[in-house]
């Protein structure tokens, strides 16, 4: 049974999932925050839960998913979460996410930078990351996977764009892959100490992966040669 952390709040997962749309309803506020809510409903519903949270992420509003997929690779390294289920887990809720912005996107079309979506995202933001999408192409949605707020927005203007479906589906696939995969191990890495990473990630979420695996990775390499030293 997945274990909770100590802020986890008590009651079953709908009205779990109540407070979580209620705090996203607020995000603009600035004394709430979503991070705890989605946290917990990973904590306590393990690969539904964490399915559900990385689908949420859609139209620019700031879902900590970094920090979701760390606190998932703790939970693996804990053998309280499988590696592989989590994988399809979360994989599986970010295709899903991206793929309501990709649609959402071409319902809207052009009128997106003008309306809501627009707002959300800042009109000047979406036309320049429009034109490096032109600029270029495909690729972009590989990387916009690594900057927090960038990789719906890239799905959205896709989707605006009539871009086939399919081509989408699959660099969003490969991007979701590459993605959750630095991200778990990174948590697996830290280990009790997954939660270092949520002050990064709203500043650059690719420097902060790096920076964590890469030292995760030395101390791993420092503990064997320790050890073996010893014998």
């Amino acid at each position: 049974m997945i274990r909770t952390p100590p802020s986890a709040m008590d009651g079953g997962f709908i009205p779990l999932t109540i407070t979580i749309f209620n705090q996203i309803s607020r995000a603009g506020e600035p004394s709430v925050t979503i991070t705890d809510p989605l946290i917990n409903l990973v904590f306590q519903y393990s690969y539904g839960g964490l399915f559900l949270a990385m689908s949420l992420g859609i139209v620019g509003v700031p879902l900590p998913d970094e920090v979701l997929l760390t606190a998932s690779g703790y939970l693996i390294s804990t053998g309280e979460m499988h590696l592989f289920l989590t994988m399809i887990a979360a994989i599986g809720g970010s295709v899903t996410g991206m793929s309501i912005s990709y649609w959402l996107g071409r319902k809207v079309g052009p009128s997106l930078f003008g309306g809501f979506v627009g707002r959300m995202l800042g009109g000047g933001r979406l036309e320049r990351l429009r034109l490096r999408m032109e600029k270029w192409g495909d690729p972009l949605l590989l990387l916009g996977f690594f900057v927090p707020g960038v990789r719906h927005a890239t799905a959205l203007l896709y989707g605006a764009g009539k871009r086939p479906y399919g081509t989408f589906l699959f660099y969003t696939a490969v991007g979701a892959l590459l993605w959750t995969s630095v991200f778990l191990l990174v948590g697996r890495l830290l280990g009790e100490h997954w939660r270092d990473i949520a002050g990064m990630v709203n500043k650059d979420a690719a420097l902060a992966a790096v920076f964590f695996l890469l030292a995760g990775l030395g101390w791993r390499v420092w503990k064997r040669s320790v050890s073996a030293n010893k014998w």
